[in-house]
């Protein structure tokens, strides 16, 4: 009885061991992403896909060295398709989005949710287009939690005449744990995952430097034109000069994040 006491319970503390250290490399490499990173065209019934950003992880703790500073506030914005940055199969594109989109423009809706943060509002283009959404104050996430801040998503139209088999939109996405400037970013005061464009967001040296989070639409309502061959991949990226002008977080008037 005893020798079979004992194998469960070094076979127990083995499997513990197993799932913390699992736990842990996946704490080391975790990112903000979605929760759905891939869908299918236009597949939503009425044209909304329901998805969520994912906060893996706060702030780095100067005291420790863990990713577990308490996250205070989340903003997120999508390419506009007005100067963003287009590749397919990884070449430039100089054409526009309508290339290979129908209907961008006003991609993302906000699910109204305060079980991690108490306020939050739209990013908006001069049109009114919803581009983003930014949400914090109130409790905010404890560090060593995950919080998951819901929105859905249009559903994207690929164009039929176009070659494209998949479009990839990349995000802006910035956690911020300290109010400061751009001079004051540090992976102390705030995750980064943005593509490196040359903003004042790019977080160069910083722990999610130009790892951005994706949204890939995949091609699922015309057939790929017999002329394609197997199709291309697209990826669009916001420009520097958008999210310069769109990852901000503006409260009552006043400008919050990051401080001017």
């Amino acid at each position: 009885m005893f020798n079979k006491l004992g194998k469960f319970k070094y076979r127990a503390l083995m499997l513990i061991a197993a799932i913390g250290l699992t736990g842990a490399w996946q704490s080391a490499v975790a990112h903000t992403r979605l929760k759905t990173p891939i869908i299918q065209e236009n597949a939503a019934e009425f044209g909304s896909d329901y998805n969520a950003v994912v906060i893996a992880h706060g702030c780095r703790n100067p005291a420790t060295n863990a990713m577990d500073v308490n996250t205070i506030g989340s903003v997120m914005v999508f390419p506009d398709g007005k100067d963003s940055i287009i590749t397919v199969d990884g070449q430039p594109h100089s054409g526009p989005l309508t290339d290979f989109v129908t209907n961008w423009g006003n991609p993302v809706t906000k699910i109204q949710d305060r079980s991690i943060f108490d306020y939050e509002n739209y990013i908006k283009d001069s049109l009114g287009n919803k581009l983003g959404f930014w949400t914090g104050g109130g409790k905010g996430l404890t560090g060593g939690f995950r919080a998951v801040v819901p929105f859905a998503t249009a559903g994207v139209v690929i164009e039929p005449t176009s070659c494209a088999k998949s479009v990839t939109f990349v995000l802006g996405i910035a956690d911020v744990c300290q109010v400061t400037n751009p001079a004051g970013f540090s992976d102390e005061t705030v995750l980064l995952w943005t593509p490196a464009v040359g903003s004042i967001y790019d977080g160069v040296g910083l722990d999610g430097y130009n790892s951005p989070a994706t949204l890939q639409v995949m091609r699922s309502v015309a057939p790929l034109p017999a002329s394609c061959g197997t199709g291309v991949d697209v990826v669009v990226k916001p420009s520097a000069n958008q999210l310069n002008r769109d990852l901000r977080i503006n409260f009552g008037g006043n400008q919050i994040w990051p401080a001017e």
